[in-house]
């Protein structure tokens, strides 16, 4: 076979390398080289940057409100919880509802110093009204205040059927559990004392705002009924009427009854209603225990009143009482 020189192989593998060595260019190398990670770099910042925000978007942060804004000072005055809203608050001033869900105090803060709410604020101001203790406080003496702590001692004991004589022991309890305080240092209020404050200053007071307020209405029911304490028969005599704040009762008289007769009933129940400024035409219905004496059809209390008054209505006793 034919084989060529060595000199020409070696000649010919140079010229190779030479040509080769032309076609490649190292710069175009590099830059292929170095564009491509640019390219991927960026790439995946952007990617990153993406996912950043958008678990930032879902792990946003919504202020609600809070009921320990209601006892600060600084908004208490106006901050009101919004019972349908719980990222809003409601202000009475300005009587609008405004966002909290961007930064709770923060919103609350831009809301009172936005024009309009210091606008309703100052007109608040100017026309705010006295406070109810304001109009109403009256200086009174130690002696005055001592009058009314003896007074309310002696009526809560009535009102829930209390003794006097514990009365004489829940003031000695008083005085113990309050020594610092001068009224229950000299307060005193035994049983003789709780009688007469009960008998002589609670019961004309009661009594007297009871026919008071009777005056204002156009009719009024009486139901009595009699018992007996010790040897003394007492009759009570109790009134019912419509008020301003509904049905309402109170005792108008209690007295000594000597005869249980239907005449001596008749003339003392007729008495007590004329006694105390009332009008007998405006009664409406008398009511007692169902015996003959009270209800009978021949001679009976209810037939003696029926004759003044044919339109009476036969009642029933206030079990209350």
């Amino acid at each position: 076979m034919f084989s060529p020189p060595i000199a020409d192989i070696i000649e010919i593998s140079n010229s190779l390398d030479g040509d080769f060595s032309l076609q490649v260019n190292p710069l175009t190398v590099k830059e292929s080289v170095t564009v491509t990670p640019k390219t991927t770099a960026a790439a995946t910042s952007t990617n990153s940057s993406s996912s950043s925000s958008s678990s930032t978007i879902n792990k946003r942060y919504c202020s609600k409100f809070k009921k320990e804004w209601l006892f600060n000072s600084s908004f208490s005055t106006f901050l009101r919880e919004c019972k349908t809203d719980p990222t809003k608050a409601l202000c009475v001033v300005c009587n609008i509802q405004f966002s909290i869900q961007n930064s709770g105090v923060g919103d609350i803060n831009r809301h009172t110093k936005s024009k309009k709410h210091l606008e309703y604020l100052k007109s608040t101001e100017s026309n705010r009204s006295k406070p109810i203790y304001e109009t109403f406080h009256m200086a009174t003496s130690e002696l005055n205040k001592l009058c009314a702590a003896e007074g309310t001692m002696v009526f809560h004991a009535v009102k829930h059927s209390h003794s006097y004589i514990s009365q004489d022991c829940t003031i000695n309890l008083s005085k113990k559990c309050f020594p610092d305080s001068s009224i229950a240092k000299n307060i005193t209020c035994n049983r003789t004392k709780a009688h007469e404050i009960a008998c002589n200053v609670l019961a004309p007071s009661i009594t007297n705002s009871v026919v008071l307020e009777l005056l204002d209405v156009a009719f009024f029911s009486v139901c009595y009924d009699a018992s007996n304490k010790g040897n003394a028969k007492m009759l009570r005599i109790v009134v019912q009427f419509f008020s301003k704040f509904g049905v309402k009762h109170g005792i108008l008289e209690f007295i000594e009854q000597q005869h249980e007769s239907a005449d001596a009933l008749f003339n003392n129940i007729k008495y007590v209603i004329e006694a105390n400024g009332l009008n007998l035409n405006q009664l409406a219905s008398i009511g007692s225990d169902n015996t003959n004496v009270n209800v009978g059809n021949n001679h009976s209390v209810f037939s003696l009143f029926n004759k003044l008054l044919p339109r009476l209505i036969k009642g029933k006793k206030i079990r209350q009482f």
